[in-house]
């Protein structure tokens, strides 16, 4: 299995690459659920010289896109595949919970179906194991899953299910280092973790008037993490 790690700035990607991880996925704004990067950013992280997916989101919230936003998803998966990014990881719903095939047409027009991840959206879809075959009509083979539970170490069956139809599967949400038999052993190709912690300036004390906190990937949570992987693929 291959370590992924969730990183927001050059700083964190530093960290990953110290911590062992073997790829990375690159987001702004993790805070609230990870946001499209910058090219700037992306530009960064890629010359550390990881391999570096880039979240393809261009707003908070729910994964029900009106027709600009669609636009806007297919404009910066473009520019980040431009810049460098290996792969984009992009998700869409329908207000009835399906999975959005106007949005993957349109990015199927332009990006080859292997350089783009179906990401948690999945959980959150009416029938997740009918999504995924629908994915595969698309040619679409990666997925991140939580196996559409609170934690992936949680959706074990529906994680099963996903490796059994033919997708490579990067297991995220909650991941501890205690999954890592469990998620490989059905057969999860990546383990995906964030490994934050929050921190807030020692002299500053305007929380009332500013949320101040940061939230940088973790050197020692991620190297445990990636300790337990080591191990298992030993």
């Amino acid at each position: 299995m291959l370590l992924e790690l969730c990183v927001s700035t050059p700083v964190d990607v530093a960290v990953a690459i110290e911590a062992g991880a073997d790829r990375v996925e690159l987001c702004g704004h993790w805070e609230c659920g990870g946001l499209t990067p910058t090219t700037a950013s992306l530009r960064a992280s890629i010359n550390m010289g990881i391999p570096v997916s880039a979240l393809i989101r261009p707003r908070a919230g729910h994964f029900i896109y009106n027709a600009s936003e669609r636009q806007l998803i297919l404009a910066e998966a473009i520019d980040c595949l431009d810049v460098g990014a290996d792969k984009v990881v992009v998700g869409g719903l329908t207000e009835r919970g399906d999975i959005d095939a106007e949005l993957l047409e349109l990015l199927l027009s332009r990006v080859d179906a292997e350089r783009l991840v179906f990401h948690r959206a999945l959980d959150l879809s009416l029938d997740p194991l009918a999504s995924a075959e629908l994915l595969l009509e698309y040619g679409i083979k990666e997925v991140l899953t939580s196996g559409a539970a609170p934690a992936a170490g949680l959706g074990i069956e529906l994680i099963r299910g996903l490796v059994d139809l033919g997708f490579h599967v990067i297991a995220g949400g909650g991941v501890r280092p205690k999954d890592v038999m469990n998620l490989g052993e059905v057969g999860v190709s990546t383990i995906h973790a964030s490994c934050r912690v929050r921190e807030m300036p020692t002299d500053v004390s305007s929380e009332e008037l500013f949320d101040l906190s940061v939230h940088p990937l973790d050197f020692e949570k991620a190297s445990v993490l990636s300790e337990a992987l080591k191990d298992w693929n030993e």
